[in-house]
C-alpha cells in the first residue's frame, strides 16, 4: 500500500494524466520487443499510437478515462501475451482470426510451458496487475479550449508522420541488406504489408496497435462493405491470366501407373526425415526404398495451424489463406477439384479417420466440405468414448478394432485418409503416449543426449508398427496387391523444445530447409524410384492425379512433380522460397546447393513467381474459384 501511495503521489500532476497511459499502453509492446524478434520500428509505430490513445484520455474526466483505459489496455495486453506465446513455439504471429483455434490449442496447454522463455510467466502476470496500478494512478483534470486545439494538433501530427515512418522502415530493410530498388526483394516489409500475407512482417514492421488495428479492417471489416463484391469479376480474370500464363500440364510416363488401385493416404503427424531409420521405423524405410520417394518435398506453414494446413492442402491443392482468414470460413466452397472428390467421381468411397473428436479443427465439418463421405473418429469405438483413451495410444486401433478396420479396408474401390497420432507432441515423460511408448521400446531411452529425442524415437517405432501391421492386413485380406499406400508428414518436429539438438539431428546448411519432411508413394508393383525435383504441399494432389489417371481440366496452384515443364520450387507464406539452384530469405540468396548455381535462377523472376503463387492462392479460396 505504500508504494501504491507513493507511485499515486508522483502520479497527481496533470501530466501525469498523459504519461501514465502512455507508458502503460506501450507497456504491451515492449512486452513482445523484449521476447520476440520485433524491429525498432514497432516500438516507434506503437509510441505514437499510444501517444494518440493517451492524449485522447488526457482529454476525458477521470471515470470515463479509466474505463477506456481498461478498454484498451487489457486487450492490448492480453494479445501481446498470446502472440508472444505464439510466437516462443512457431517463431511467426498469427492474424486474430487465428484466435479461434484456441479450444484446439488449449488441448496441448501443459506443453506449452517447455518453450516460453525464461521470465515469460512473471512479466506477464506484472503486465496485467499493471494495468489495475495504472488505472488507479490516473488524477482528476480539467478541460479546457486551448487543452483540446492541442493535443488535438499534437495527434493529428502524430498520425501524419505514420506514412513517412512506414517509408523509413521500409528503406532501412531494404537498406540493410544492399539490395538497391529491388520491389519484391528491398520492398518485402512494404509487400507483407500491403497485401497483408504475413503477420510476422506486419508485426514486425509496425507493432501490436497499427498491425491489429489494420488486422481488424483488412481481415474483417472491408471484406463486408458492399463495393468489395464488385470486385470478384476483376479476382477471377486474375485468376484465370495466371493459369493461361503458365505451361500447361501434359501426360507423361507416370501418367495413369497406378490407375484403378485402393489409396491409403496416410498423413504421418510430425514424423520428421531425421527419425526416419533403420533402427527405429525398418517399415517406412522399407517402403521409401520399395517406392517413390519424393526427398525433396517442403510443408511449409501458411495461416496458423501447421497440421490442418498440410492436412488441407494435400487434400484439395490449396494451402490454408495467407491473409488473416480462416480456412473454416470457407467450408462452404465448392472443393470438386479435392481428390476425396474426384476419387469418388470415379467409383471410390472416401472416408477420414482419426483418433480425435470431429470438433478438433472442426473435422467433423471440414473433412464432409473437402469431400469425405464421413470423419471417423475412433473414440467412438472405444467403451467409454474417449479420445484419450489407453486404447488409443497406438494407431493400429484403426486394424485391431473389426469395425473400424471393414472400413478402413472394405471389399470395394476406397480412397480412405488417415491421420495418425503416435510421433504428435510432447516428447516427455509428462506425456502418458510418450511414457507409454518407452515403456514399450525401452532401448531408446539413451538414444541420445537430449531426452526428448528417446521419447520421440520410441514414439516414431509406434508409427513405425502401425505401417507394419498395415501391410499384414493388406496382405491377409489379398488386397495388397491393389492397394497404394501415400505417406506424407504435416510438419518438421517444431515442437521440440531443444530446437539446437533438432537442427543438429536434421543436418541441414540453414535453417529454411528444417521444412523438408518424408513423402513417399508404395505400391507392390512399383519399380523403385527416387524424385529429388524441390516439391511443396500443393504439388501431392495434381501428382497423384497424375499417377491414378484423373488428371482432368482442373487447374491447381501446384503442379505435378513428374511433369517435365514443371521445374519445382516450395514457397513459403512469407514469400521466402527454395529451387533446384539456392535458398532465398529474407531477400537475399543464403545457401547455393553447388558453387555458382545462383546464376542459374533468375531471382527476380522468383520473387514475382513468390508473390503470385501466394496471392493466387487466396483468391482461390476468396472468389470460390472452382464453383465457377
Amino acid at each position: 500500500m505504500r508504494l501504491l501511495r507513493m507511485l499515486r503521489r508522483f502520479g497527481s500532476s496533470a501530466a501525469a494524466a498523459f504519461w501514465i497511459p502512455w507508458l502503460s499502453l506501450l507497456l504491451p509492446e515492449l512486452f513482445i520487443y523484449t521476447y520476440t524478434d520485433i524491429s525498432i520500428f514497432s516500438l516507434i509505430f506503437s509510441a505514437v499510437w499510444t501517444g494518440v490513445f493517451a492524449a485522447f484520455l488526457f482529454l476525458l474526466p477521470r471515470l470515463p478515462a479509466r474505463m477506456l483505459f481498461v478498454l484498451l489496455y487489457y486487450p492490448a495486453a492480453a494479445l501481446a501475451i498470446v502472440q508472444t506465446g505464439y510466437f516462443a513455439i512457431f517463431g511467426r504471429f498469427m492474424w486474430l482470426t487465428g484466435l479461434a483455434y484456441w479450444r484446439d490449442g488449449a488441448a496441448f496447454a501443459g506443453s506449452l510451458f517447455d518453450y516460453l522463455p525464461a521470465g515469460f510467466v512473471p512479466a506477464a502476470a506484472l503486465l496485467l496487475v499493471w494495468g489495475a496500478v495504472a488505472c488507479r494512478l490516473r488524477p482528476k483534470t480539467t478541460g479546457s479550449r486551448a487543452k483540446f486545439l492541442l493535443v488535438s494538433l499534437c495527434s493529428i501530427s502524430a498520425i501524419a508522420t505514420l506514412p513517412y515512418l512506414l517509408d523509413a522502415a521500409c528503406a532501412e530493410d531494404s537498406l540493410s541488406r544492399g539490395l538497391g530498388t529491388d520491389y519484391y526483394a528491398g520492398k518485402s516489409l512494404r509487400r507483407a504489408y500491403d497485401l497483408m500475407y504475413d503477420a510476422h512482417k506486419v508485426y514486425s514492421l509496425c507493432g501490436l496497435y497499427h498491425s491489429a488495428g489494420r488486422d481488424i479492417w483488412v481481415h474483417l471489416v472491408e471484406p463486408q462493405l458492399p463495393g468489395n463484391k464488385s470486385e470478384e469479376t476483376q479476382k477471377l480474370a486474375r485468376i484465370e491470366s495466371y493459369f493461361a500464363e503458365r505451361e500447361p500440364a501434359a501426360q507423361n510416363q507416370m501418367t495413369a501407373k497406378l490407375a484403378g488401385k485402393n489409396v491409403l493416404l496416410i498423413l504421418m503427424e510430425s514424423a520428421d526425415d531425421w527419425a526416419i531409420r533403420e533402427d527405429a521405423t525398418p517399415t517406412l524405410c522399407r517402403l521409401m526404398r520399395e517406392g517413390i520417394n519424393f526427398t525433396n518435398l517442403y510443408t511449409p506453414l501458411y495461416g496458423s495451424v501447421r497440421t490442418f494446413n498440410t492436412e488441407f492442402t494435400i487434400n484439395t491443392g490449396i494451402f490454408s489463406p495467407t491473409d488473416g482468414s480462416l480456412t473454416f470460413t470457407y467450408c462452404t466452397n465448392d472443393y470438386s477439384q479435392s481428390l476425396p472428390n474426384i476419387f469418388q467421381s470415379a467409383g471410390y468411397s472416401a472416408n477420414a479417420f482419426h483418433y480425435n473428436s470431429p470438433t478438433f479443427y472442426s473435422r467433423g465439418v471440414m473433412e464432409p466440405a473437402m469431400g469425405y463421405q464421413n470423419y471417423i473418429c475412433y473414440a467412438d469405438y472405444t467403451e467409454y468414448g474417449n479420445q484419450f483413451s489407453r486404447e488409443l495410444y497406438e494407431d493400429t486401433f484403426v486394424l485391431t478394432n473389426s469395425d473400424l478396420r471393414a472400413q478402413l479396408l472394405p471389399d470395394k474401390p476406397f480412397f480412405n485418409f488417415i491421420i495418425t497420432r503416435n510421433a504428435h507432441m510432447p516428447y516427455s515423460s509428462q506425456d502418458s503416449v510418450s511414457k507409454y511408448a518407452l515403456e514399450k521400446y525401452p532401448q531408446y531411452a539413451d538414444a541420445d543426449e537430449c531426452d526428448e529425442v528417446g521419447y520421440y524415437l520410441a514414439k516414431m517405432k509406434l508409427l513405425d508398427d502401425f505401417f507394419a501391421q498395415l501391410l499384414d492386413e493388406l496382405e491377409r485380406t489379398g488386397q495388397l496387391e491393389n492397394t497404394v499406400i501415400v505417406g506424407v508428414t504435416d510438419h518438421y518436429s517444431y515442437s521440440m523444445k531443444d530446437q539446437e539438438r533438432m537442427r543438429e539431428l536434421s543436418d541441414v546448411p540453414v535453417d529454411l530447409m528444417v521444412e523438408k519432411t518424408p513423402f513417399f508413394i508404395w505400391s507392390a508393383d512399383l519399380e523403385p524410384m527416387t524424385v529429388d525435383k524441390v516439391l511443396n504441399t500443393s504439388d501431392i494432389a495434381p501428382t497423384l492425379l497424375n499417377l491414378f489417371g484423373l488428371s482432368s481440366d482442373t487447374q491447381y496452384i501446384g503442379q505435378d512433380a513428374f511433369d517435365p515443364n514443371y521445374s519445382g520450387y516450395a514457397i513459403f507464406s512469407d514469400g521466402n522460397w527454395i529451387d533446384a539452384n539456392v535458398v532465398y530469405q529474407d531477400g537475399q540468396v543464403i545457401h547455393e546447393f553447388s558453387d555458382g548455381t545462383a546464376a542459374q535462377t533468375d531471382i527476380a523472376q522468383m520473387n514475382q513467381t513468390a508473390q503470385d503463387f501466394i496471392e493466387i492462392n487466396n483468391l482461390i479460396l476468396e472468389t470460390d474459384y472452382y464453383s465457377k
